[in-house]
């Protein structure tokens, strides 16, 4: 949660039956409070760490209290993109939609951004976030698709952002038409790349008009937008699983030079990215 509403958090804990402060352990640390059995730190990043069950319902009701009749809005959507700059593998763009209460305890459940989760625990949350979003969609570009879309981009003057912002457009689009027809207040959030190019894209398919744009850094902040950082990454990791095992190779250990011998290179690389060292990594971060 943002971290500014940390002490608010901590007051409302405090206000629960059988419940204690206790100092905290290190300069990271804002509060940490003993609730039953359990605990519950709360970090000056914003972070909230729950041990036992009892102690995470506590945090997620105090958060819904706290935070759901503060939205600006009935449904979020946020979308996200993995594989973008990685040479191996697909480019994923995934939209998902949350409404206030959903938001709250999914950031309960722990969805934040994959670039600071484990493969596995992304893999979890994104079955979570499939189950229990308002809706979602994933994009796959695969290697292929990805190369040719690129060439033909480049050859009218265009560049990766053009093929990003219709990924976006799109995944965001089929998402919003399958939200009830009586959501009225309609709130869609990307992180920043090409602020032009994406409200062009999604001006051809969405009545702007009807809805509240945001672009802007660190969108991950907003849950549903982190909850499309997860499907996005886990349908990477699935791909590059699917495609290993097809191959009888382990793909994330292959180096440039190896994948650009190989003849079926386009079915598994982004072909522009090897020849250009600085352009990709293997694979995405985490």
């Amino acid at each position: 949660m943002d971290s500014d509403r940390l002490t608010e958090l901590r007051e409302l804990l405090l206000r629960r039956s059988s419940v204690e402060l206790l100092p905290p352990t290190n300069p990271y640390e804002s509060f940490r409070i003993k609730i039953g059995s359990g605990l519950v730190v709360g970090y000056t990043s914003g972070k909230i760490v729950a041990s036992f069950p009892a102690a995470a319902e506590a945090v997620g009701e105090a958060m819904r209290e706290l935070l759901v009749e503060a939205k600006d809005y009935d449904v979020l959507i946020g979308s996200d993109e993995a594989g973008k700059g990685e040479w191996l593998g697909p480019m994923t763009v995934a939209a998902s939609a949350f409404t206030p209460s959903q938001a709250v305890e999914a950031a309960a459940r722990g969805v934040m951004d994959s670039k600071e989760l484990s493969v596995s625990r992304i893999l979890d949350l994104a079955e979570y976030v499939r189950r229990n979003s308002s809706g979602y969609r994933v994009v796959v570009i695969g290697p292929e698709r990805f190369n040719k879309l690129l060439r033909d981009a480049r050859d009218e003057g265009k560049n990766l952002n053009d093929i990003l912002a219709w990924a976006h457009a799109r995944a965001i689009e089929q998402v919003y038409r399958k939200l009830p027809k009586g959501v009225k207040r309609i709130k869609v959030v990307v992180d920043e790349f090409d602020r032009l190019r994406t409200e062009e894209r999604l001006r051809r398919v969405l009545r702007l008009e009807r809805i509240v744009l945001e672009q802007r850094p660190r969108a991950e902040e907003e849950t549903a937008v982190a909850a499309a950082s997860i499907l996005a990454r886990a349908e990477w990791e699935l791909w590059v699983d699917r495609e290993s095992r097809r191959l009888g190779l382990d793909l994330r250990r292959m180096t440039r030079k190896e994948a650009m011998a190989r003849r079926d290179v386009e079915s598994f690389a982004k072909v522009s990215y090897l020849s250009s060292p600085e352009e990709g990594a293997a694979s995405p971060s985490s």
